[in-house]
């Protein structure tokens, strides 16, 4: 039961050491306050200019455990070298790939890596995602079983909504499987005794256009209920020959540029915090 009166709120940037653009568009966005948090990734080109920004600019960060390339022709590599997560070419870019060959030992090597990649560089991650929600089971692999474990030992939050509601956004419907699978991940965060936070907020695939996106947060913001829910954004700058996935990050960059998001939260009573506060709040 969610025992918060008073409504908190994450805006968290993803995808922070993607490329070039990205790294600028969260670097500019975190320094002008319109970010709370980055999830740093570390398995592309860019993860060390991305960790070094990190650094630098005091971030608040947590882990963006990456088990799939993002495209096929640009693969990403393991930190670990786990041969099962990967061929000769990368990290694979097919979900049902990884789903087929991951061995649960190398998912487990591989989170630890990727860990270790941060605080050997100045960070300590003080919470853990999932980079296209390869760790909530969505691929048929109870990956989530280790990422659980894994925070349990480090004594970090995971990115996971007790609140089913998330799903039914993203997605458009529910379904008692659906809502089976969700409340099975949610009570086994809690015997790990992993903190998970209460909402989860992200644009769904089919909402296009800028108006309509920045309709749709500043709505999600004013419908926030108590409890801390996060918003996770993948803000950046334009490139040459955006895809429509593209162009809606250089949309979400836009829409924090212009301070809205921000606002409409003061607006409405909500308090906005970094993910390294979560801890204390859960605690007091």
């Amino acid at each position: 039961m969610n025992r918060f009166i008073n409504k908190y709120l994450i805006l968290n940037a993803d995808d922070l050491g993607y490329n070039a653009a990205q790294n600028s568009a969260i670097t500019e966005l975190y320094r002008t306050g319109e970010i709370s948090s980055v999830s740093a990734l570390t398995v592309t080109p860019y993860s060390d200019a991305g960790a070094r920004i990190a650094c630098e600019e005091k971030m608040s960060v947590g882990v963006h455990f990456a088990l799939t390339s993002d495209e096929e022709c640009a693969r990403w590599h393991s930190v670990s070298g786990a041969a099962s997560l990967e061929d000769e070419k990368g990290l694979y870019s097919d979900g049902v790939k990884l789903a087929l060959s991951a061995k649960r030992k190398d998912v487990r090597k591989e989170l630890q890596a990727q860990y270790a990649y941060l605080t050997s560089r100045g960070i300590k991650p003080d919470y853990a995602d999932s980079h296209c929600g390869t760790l909530y089971g969505i691929n048929g692999r109870r990956f989530y079983k280790d990422a659980f474990s894994f925070c349990s030992d480090y004594g970090i939050p995971f990115r996971f909504p007790k609140s089913p509601e998330f799903i039914v956004r993203q997605i458009g419907r529910s379904s008692r499987i659906i809502n089976s699978l969700h409340a099975h991940i949610v009570k086994l965060a809690e015997k790990y005794g992993v903190i998970l936070i209460d909402d989860l907020i992200s644009n769904p695939w089919r909402t296009g256009a800028e108006e309509a996106l920045r309709d749709y947060y500043i709505s999600a913001i004013k419908e926030l209920r108590p409890g801390i829910t996060e918003i996770f954004l993948h803000p950046a700058l334009p490139i040459a020959n955006m895809t429509p996935e593209w162009q809606k990050r250089v949309c979400e960059y836009e829409i924090l540029k212009s301070g809205i998001l921000r606002k409409t939260a003061e607006e409405c009573g909500v308090e906005i915090i970094r993910r390294g506060e979560i801890k204390a709040l859960i605690a007091k």
